[in-house]
């Protein structure tokens, strides 16, 4: 059985970046429970997070949870933000000091991720290590003890990026295909697959 931990980016008091009435800790929890409604689609696969409403959880707390349940996967959810209203993309970040596991899952998730927002017209910024993450590094990626990977879904700041963002089809897409896409790395089949 593989165990994935969500960590739904930001939450309480920590609003994270805000766009047109969108806020950063609510966007990254609406993503979060749609993978984790996805993921357990799958035979194979478990699912646990590190906040499932809007609490403040510190960054240590998360890393604790995570290893304290053994999980086999970390997936960090964030979005983007940019006092430059044009910016826009997608990218992904491992530690800097990550290993050829961690970068393999970051590799194939973030090329099937990337796939799907060329559908949308999002641009594919890169995989990137935390040292370019704009405060300089993510502790919760250096310091879980599993591969620990972060997506920055789309900028919030960004007028069409937002748009996506607010709707509830293209949230289930994208939870969709990263659900999809960690099934894959894993080797899991859907449930009603599995059963003919």
């Amino acid at each position: 059985m593989v165990l994935v931990c969500l960590d739904p980016g930001h939450g309480g008091a920590d609003y994270g970046a805000v766009g047109n009435k969108l806020s950063e800790k609510e966007v990254c929890l609406n993503i979060a429970r749609h993978i984790r409604r996805q993921l357990l689609r799958y035979d194979g696969l478990q699912v646990t997070m590190t906040r499932s409403m809007d609490v403040t959880t510190s960054t240590e707390e998360r890393i604790q949870w995570a290893n304290q349940c053994g999980a086999d996967l970390f997936l960090s959810i964030h979005t983007n933000a940019s006092l430059d209203p044009k910016a826009s993309g997608f990218a992904s970040y491992v530690s800097v000091v990550a290993g050829c596991e961690t970068r393999r899952i970051q590799c194939w998730l973030h090329n099937q991720i990337a796939l799907f927002m060329r559908k949308h017209g999002v641009a594919d910024l890169g995989k990137k290590n935390d040292t370019e993450w704009i405060d300089g590094q993510m502790l919760e990626l250096r310091q879980v003890k599993m591969p620990a990977i972060a997506v920055k879904s789309l900028f919030i700041t960004h007028e069409e990026d937002n748009h996506l963002l607010s709707h509830e089809s293209f949230i289930e897409e994208y939870a969709k295909c990263i659900a999809d896409g960690i099934a894959r790395i894993y080797k899991c089949r859907r449930k009603e697959e599995a059963s003919v």
